[in-house]
């Protein structure tokens, strides 16, 4: 074989491996997320502060399950628009503060949310802590509950608890 038919098989070889192990990481990054509760978590969290219809509502029970999947499927279009279309909510900050397995299937997450809310008030800043309960199923982190608790809500020139 010509040292040039040998440097187009190389070349080849090489662009073939690449190929294959940038497929592979792409569909590895993409089962990270799903297997990796804290960013199933974060996913979840960025995509209820962007839903701009109510058919967007499918994109969020894809990452529910159990009580919290059947409370948000049982609400009325009105309820759904009420509490994430026509929101004022502009997300600040996500932090994870604990990430505790029970269970090889069962993980609590601890997280504060801040965010603006026009709703309650001119530029009302709301921190809020919750604990949110997570199932492994069919390979993916799903919520299935989440409780609050606390709330801080900080107006402009005033400070309320809300326990």
């Amino acid at each position: 074989m010509s040292a040039a038919k040998n440097r187009v098989l190389k070349n080849a070889s090489i662009m073939t491996v690449l190929i294959l192990v940038l497929g592979f990481s792409a569909c590895t990054k993409k089962l990270a997320g799903d297997n990796d509760p804290k960013q199933r978590l974060t996913d979840y969290i960025n995509t209820s502060f962007s839903i701009h219809d109510t058919a967007d509502r499918t994109k969020l029970t894809g990452y529910l399950t159990g009580g919290a999947k059947n409370r948000l499927v049982s609400w009325s279009d009105e309820q759904f628009r009420l509490a994430f279309v026509d929101t004022k909510r502009e997300l600040l900050k996500i932090a994870v503060r604990e990430v505790k397995p029970v269970t090889p299937n069962r993980t609590d997450v601890t997280y504060e949310l801040t965010y603006l809310d026009q709703g309650r008030g001119p530029d009302a800043r709301v921190t809020t802590k919750r604990m949110c309960e997570m199932t492994l199923e069919d390979g993916k982190w799903m919520i299935r509950e989440v409780k609050n608790i606390k709330e801080l809500i900080e107006y402009k020139n005033e400070i309320t608890i809300v326990y």
